[in-house]
């Protein structure tokens, strides 16, 4: 369809999609992202495809790269550390347990 401006007299070129109001429209955000595609160039889109499928990937190597670690971090650290503090715990129970029978002995001589 043509239609010509009264106020400067020039002619435009409208389409009929041009002529229904941005409410009136309903487009699916797939329908969106494909009239992105007309936007970028082709290296852009390119690159960002490449990112895009190696961000699955890449995530999930981390995920467990790291649960990995601490497992092997929290068993090592259970492994190695219990079983030290069992002992300290035990001497300063004994300490604690001399102490008194020194201070009960000490308070019957005196």
């Amino acid at each position: 369809a043509v239609v010509s401006t009264q106020s400067t007299g020039a002619i435009e070129e409208v389409d009929d999609l041009d002529l229904i109001s941005d409410e009136e429209l309903e487009e699916t955000y797939l329908e969106r992202i494909a009239g992105l595609k007309e936007m970028f160039p082709s290296p852009v889109r390119t690159g960002t495809s490449y990112i895009c499928g190696a961000t699955k990937p890449s995530s999930l190597w981390l995920y467990h790269f790291l649960r990995d670690a601490i497992w092997i971090t929290t068993t090592s650290a259970i492994i190695l550390a219990l079983p030290l503090a069992i002992e300290v715990t035990q001497i300063q129970a004994a300490d604690d347990l001399k102490k008194a029978r020194n201070e009960k002995l000490f308070e019957a001589k005196a």
